[in-house]
């Protein structure tokens, strides 16, 4: 298996334990990699500081231009030794979270965790967030930076506000689950080459000891691609009649549609007829939970659960134009309480999906950087096979040796 490339959060968290400005260097280039390109950064960040006075920018009217960005966030020289100045870690972050639709908190949060890497790498961030290394570095020790689902951010105070799991929740998380995913499309954020061997393989089933095909995929960090459903069996612990009011979806680390490897499976979804389906779209700015007519679900109804009852639900999540890590938050009522809130993640991590990085006319596939072939959507009889996304129009009879 080919080594995965490192994200941006893994990459700034070796910044804060190296202390350097050159690891901190490194994160903050892969941050604007995984956001958006130079072209598109130089337009975004024009608007930004041309709509107000941005600090650091007062007065210019105009943004940074390409080559200052690449001054700025270059990883090679002498510079690289050396922290850019803030201004530009500030505006970078403002204006990847104005380009992924990302909230206000999510923006205070970002802006907060970059500033805490500015810090221990040997910078000053402006005033407004700064606080010493020593409290930095107690922090991250006792607080998981995760923006937009477990922590809010208050970027002013420095400050965390949290939805905490309640032991003596309401309602329990009994299972969590992926449901009805028939070799579906995954999607790898690098190359991937494998070896004639681990094809073999493959064609096979063989994913490992005791590994099914998802679980292959989920070991390897591959991403559903398109949809996924997650089924959620909870039940009532509260000894009064409990109702779930709404369910939210939060997003995280949103960005374009991986490209690395995909892994055309041609998988259906399926479902079962008894369970509760909620759709989501991931697309959506705050994606809401919505019936099979699409209508709100939540408007009209809720679900109700007494002691010891439980509830599957079979959450439909899709995506058509980003990559999102995600996190189910659920609205419980017990009368003569509080509303309690409960998040329900990928066992400790937020689940994710990417949307399809569809290419133009008779190259479907031309934005991935490799591909490979399986399941239904292989030739027949050939299991598993390599292709050129480049080339390849989704035709798997041409795939095959004459």
């Amino acid at each position: 298996m080919s080594e995965r490339t490192p994200t941006w959060q893994e990459l700034l968290d070796t910044a804060v334990e190296q202390r350097t400005p050159t690891a901190f260097r490194a994160a903050l280039d892969r941050f604007r990699d995984d956001g958006f390109t130079y072209d598109r950064l130089v337009g975004v960040a024009n608007g930004i500081v041309e709509s107000r006075e941005f600090p650091g920018f007062e007065g210019v009217g105009r943004g940074p231009s390409e080559d200052a960005w690449v001054n700025a966030l270059t990883v090679k020289g002498r510079k690289a030794r050396r922290l850019p100045d803030w201004k530009y870690v500030e505006l970078l972050v403002v204006a990847y979270c104005k380009h992924h639709g990302l909230s206000g908190e999510a923006q205070d949060g970002l802006v907060v965790r970059w500033a805490d890497g500015y810090t221990v790498c040997g910078g000053q961030p402006r005033s407004k967030y700064r606080r010493s290394t020593a409290a930095v570095v107690a922090r991250r020790g006792r607080v998981p930076y995760v923006v937009g689902t477990v922590v809010v951010a208050l970027a002013a105070s420095a400050a965390y506000v949290f939805w905490e799991r309640d032991p003596e929740s309401p309602l329990s998380v009994d299972d969590v689950s992926s449901l009805g995913l028939s070799k579906g499309d995954y999607v790898f954020p690098s190359t991937m080459k494998l070896s004639s061997s681990q094809v073999e393989k493959l064609k096979n089933e063989d994913y490992g000891d005791g590994l099914k095909f998802d679980d292959w995929f989920r070991q390897n960090e591959g991403v559903p691609s398109h949809f996924r459903t997650i089924t959620l069996t909870v039940s009532g612990r509260s000894e009064k009649q409990l109702r779930v009011t709404n369910i939210d979806l939060l997003k995280e680390d949103c960005t374009p549609p991986l490209t690395g490897t995909l892994f055309l499976n041609g998988g259906t979804n399926g479902g079962e007829e008894k369970t509760r389906t909620l759709f989501f779209n991931l697309d959506d700015r705050l994606p809401e939970p919505t019936d099979e007519n699409g209508e709100p679900y939540f408007a009209r109804k809720s679900i109700t659960l007494k002691k010891g009852e439980s509830e599957t639900i079979a959450a439909f999540v899709s995506a058509n134009e980003r990559s999102c890590g995600f996190t189910f938050r659920f609205t419980v009522v017990v009368p003569g309480r509080d509303p309690v809130k409960l998040e329900i993640d990928d066992d400790g991590k937020p689940f994710r999906l990417t949307a399809p990085a569809n290419g133009l006319g008779e190259h479907p596939y031309g934005r991935y950087r490799a591909m490979y072939v399986g399941g239904v959507a292989a030739p027949v009889g050939v299991g598993l096979v390599p292709a050129d996304p480049s080339t390849y129009d989704g035709n798997p009879q041409s795939l095959v040796s004459p």
